[in-house]
């Protein structure tokens, strides 16, 4: 989860933000959904964390498809495909490892985005937006009932079985999150430090979001009312507004088409927000974030083994208030955040980021060839 973008050149502030942005407020998810299971005070706040459920997520899918292109820009594609291959690798192999303690990880679901990312690196904008298209679009059929009673058949512990939660059933499936994958590709073509491309961009996402939820209050109702002005048969008119219902419900853990649809828009707009704030970030509370940005896999990680380890322990339950979990969840982001920075005066990135930039961990020992120091020893 370490910022692809990220190379021996300058930093990309407003990526980091946004990325620090989504990563603390999926820490703040993860920690509601395991210890603050039922909606308590405040409900605006509870409401708010269940609608970024999974959108932190997709903001963080798109910021390291917009990585991926900024460093092939700045290395050539030719040069960074196995240093991306490699980090791939690590992200499949880590995650797999990873998700028998936390079924829900993300890193190998992005080390298949980054194999895809490969496939499409030097494709034009249009294609890449077409490419997009199609993996959305393929994702309607994990709502079809015949290819959920096929899906039915593989056993969670088979390679099908593992297959079919890569590609469909998985908390990130690749159809269709791998759409939001290659949009953060072509948004990492864009020059988003030019307000004439940002402003435009997120009143785009903005206006994605809005018909989004229109489209899933309207569209069932509508086309309820006219299958029934035109046909008497109450069966099939509830079965095509049963479907529609599905395509159209706000839940990114499912995922149907029109939430992937919001999904982008939030992410875009969070990420034009981030550019847009991210001038003059030098103290104070912002830094937390900027901090976060650049050390999202070991805080990823972190979160997890740290979460794991207090539902462990003896007396814990899952009922406690929104407000004592926040605050937990907070005292967590600033210890982490102390550690790293104690950590980044020492060494150059965070201990996993330095892991995967280093994976798989070999280095190439120089030939003894005549003339060379080491011919004439031994």
């Amino acid at each position: 989860m370490e910022n692809t973008a990220e190379s021996r050149a300058k930093r990309i502030q407003g990526y980091d933000l946004a990325r620090g942005v989504a990563i603390l407020a999926m820490v703040l998810i993860d920690f509601k959904s395991f210890f603050c299971v039922d909606p308590t005070f405040p409900e605006w706040f509870w409401a708010l964390i269940d609608y970024m459920d999974r959108r932190a997520a997709v903001v963080l899918v798109m910021v390291a498809g917009a990585g991926m292109t900024i460093m092939s820009c700045r290395s050539g594609i030719k040069n960074s495909r196995n240093t991306l291959a490699k980090r791939a690798a690590f992200l499949l192999l880590f995650g797999l490892l990873l998700s028998r303690i936390w079924p829900a990880d993300i890193l190998h679901f992005y080390g298949f985005f980054i194999l895809i990312g490969l496939a499409m690196a030097q494709l034009s904008n249009a294609h890449l937006l077409t490419g997009a298209a199609l993996f959305w679009s393929v994702g309607f059929l994990g709502f079809s009932d015949t290819m959920c009673r096929y899906l039915e058949r593989f056993g969670s512990d088979s390679l099908s079985g593992w297959l079919a939660d890569l590609f469909f059933t998985g908390f990130y499936p690749v159809f269709p999150w791998a759409s939001l994958y290659i949009l953060g590709m072509w948004l990492g073509r864009q020059n988003l430090k030019n307000y004439r491309i940002t402003i435009p961009l997120l009143a785009s996402g903005f206006l994605l979001a809005v018909l989004s939820e229109c489209a899933r209050y309207f569209i069932p109702a509508m086309a309820l009312k006219a299958i029934l002005a035109h046909c008497t048969c109450d069966e099939t008119a509830a079965q095509i507004f049963i479907l529609l219902s599905k395509l159209t419900a706000m839940d990114l853990a499912l995922p149907s088409p029109v939430a992937i649809v919001s999904g982008a828009g939030t992410g875009l707009c969070v990420i034009m927000m981030s550019f847009l704030c991210a001038v003059g970030l030098k103290q104070g509370p912002p830094q937390y974030f900027l901090i976060a940005g650049k050390n999202t896999l070991s805080l990823y990680v972190l979160h997890i083994l740290v979460i794991k380890a207090i539902e462990n322990l003896p007396g814990m339950g899952e009922d406690y208030s929104l407000l004592w979990v926040t605050a937990g969840a907070l005292l967590f982001i600033m210890a982490y955040t102390s550690f790293i920075r104690l950590w980044l005066k020492k060494f150059k990135m965070g201990p996993l980021e330095s892991a995967m930039r280093n994976f798989p961990y070999i280095r190439r020992v120089p030939r003894i060839v005549k003339g060379h120091p080491g011919a004439s020893m031994g």
